[in-house]
């Protein structure tokens, strides 16, 4: 069956039909423990991808409102993006990162021309993990410190090191807490701990205050701040207006290097180029990821001159860092963006869509919250509403529903208990609508 972009969801068989269970018994077979796939009997199979679709083996058709962990932002297969690697891999595959080519520079030209201004430039990566460990490395580099500030909820990659300053027990469950890691908590209204979320932003930005200021904190001098501008693996939890203004002032009093990890939130997917514009607070460094690839491995950290030429040559390098291939992919992919104003589109389906949610699921007893902004939507499940209970099981349940209806749905949250929405910004209205509608009806339906 194609994975022809303007049709919805289709169930041929029930899943998983014989040629994916193949694939999964040989999978099971060889595969080490640590992916996802093997904590599921039944993980998807996809042997085929356009736009938003995603294609089984046995012809099943799913709705990726995943976006295949948010990095589909140009949907899957996008034929610009398909025509840029076939014309590269002809020309040249892999290039050293101690070499030039045209498209590393062509791409690295490109990102910079949707960055914020004050940000020109530009250090290559492979992974979102890749960009964060660096730009921290920098940080300290900078400033000649080592402590760094995360927040309860981010997320910020499982490689070495990054995994010690991800702010949810799981993110970090090899490593631990790092050293020179300090959590404060993250403005997350619904849950604020200290009581009405409407002083989440002043009570958080208090917290980090005197823990800079007092010497009997227990937090040293401190190199950088992380944050989500949005987090994602958190829950999709969008912090009230003067936190990120205030994380600003503060680390410019401080001599703090402010770090926007953008790679979930940025490339368009909150209905701007890059979140932390919503607020109009630029970073001195930016980390970009998942969706800039157009579906290969690629990340970027961008940032102020002055920083990005502190290091000597060769203090920063990686095999596959240049590879063409992933550039040339990389620069179709920012091309599309521009072309089809992703994140102008991202704002114009996003906004009525979480009104729909918001007017569809205001009574259902255990929906705590929708929010988001654009094409990045949470759906808090809750055992009730007068105890917020987060219910795990419950959302498992609607997760497991939509799949079997064809309708692909992420997780999120610091109890797993958040629908996470994040379809490809190319995602067809039509397909989108059909798939919210079985997203809504599954919730209200799963007791």
């Amino acid at each position: 069956m194609s994975a022809t972009e303007t049709l919805g969801p289709s169930m041929r068989v029930a899943y998983p039909g014989p040629r994916a269970r193949s694939i999964i018994d040989r999978a099971r077979a060889i595969e080490g423990a640590g992916p996802r796939t093997g904590g599921d009997d039944a993980p998807l199979v996809v042997e085929e991808a356009s736009g938003s679709i995603l294609v089984d083996p046995d012809g099943n058709r799913f709705v990726d409102l995943a976006a295949s962990f948010a990095a589909a932002t140009v949907g899957h297969a996008h034929p610009q993006v398909v025509a840029a690697i076939r014309e590269q891999a002809g020309r040249v595959a892999h290039v050293s990162s101690a070499a030039l080519s045209e498209p590393r520079i062509a791409f690295e030209e490109a990102l910079l021309g949707i960055a914020p201004r004050e940000l020109d430039r530009v250090l290559l990566g492979i992974s979102g993990a890749d960009a964060n460990d660096t730009a921290l490395k920098l940080a300290r580099t900078l400033t000649g410190r080592h402590e760094v500030i995360s927040f309860s909820g981010g997320y910020h990659g499982r490689s070495g090191g990054v995994i010690g300053v991800n702010g949810k027990t799981a993110f970090r469950e090899q490593a631990g807490i790092g050293p020179d890691a300090h959590f404060l908590p993250f403005p997350y209204t619904y849950r604020w701990p200290l009581g009405p979320g409407e002083a989440a932003a002043d009570q958080s930005l208090a917290l980090i205050r005197h823990a800079l200021d007092s010497p009997a904190s227990g937090i040293g001098p401190v190199a950088a701040i992380i944050v989500e501008p949005v987090q994602g693996n958190g829950g999709v939890v969008v912090p009230p207006a003067g936190f990120l203004e205030g994380l600003r002032e503060l680390c410019d009093r401080h001599g703090i290097v402010l770090i926007f990890d953008e790679i979930q939130s940025g490339f368009g997917r909150t209905g701007r180029a890059w979140a932390g514009a919503h607020w109009d607070v630029v970073p001195d460094l930016m980390t970009a990821g998942k969706g800039i690839g157009g579906g290969l491995a690629l990340s970027a950290i961008v940032g102020r001159a002055a920083m990005m030429s502190h290091w000597r040559p060769g203090a920063h390098t990686s095999t596959f860092m240049g590879d063409a291939v992933n550039l040339a992919a990389g620069r179709a992919a920012i091309e599309v963006f521009q072309h089809q104003r992703l994140d102008e589109r991202s704002a114009s389906l996003g906004a009525p869509m979480i009104e729909r949610l918001r007017d569809a699921l205001g009574e259902t007893a255990h929906v705590g919250e929708v929010r988001g902004l654009g094409l990045f939507v949470g759906i808090e499940i809750v055992a009730d509403r007068p105890t917020r209970a987060p219910d795990r099981p419950r959302t498992a349940s609607i997760r497991r529903a939509a799949f079997d209806r064809g309708v692909l749905l992420g997780a999120a949250g610091e109890f797993d208990n958040v629908l996470k929405i994040c379809p490809p910004l190319t995602i067809n209205e039509g397909v989108l609508d059909e798939a919210i509608d079985i997203t809504i009806a599954t919730i209200k339906g799963t007791s």
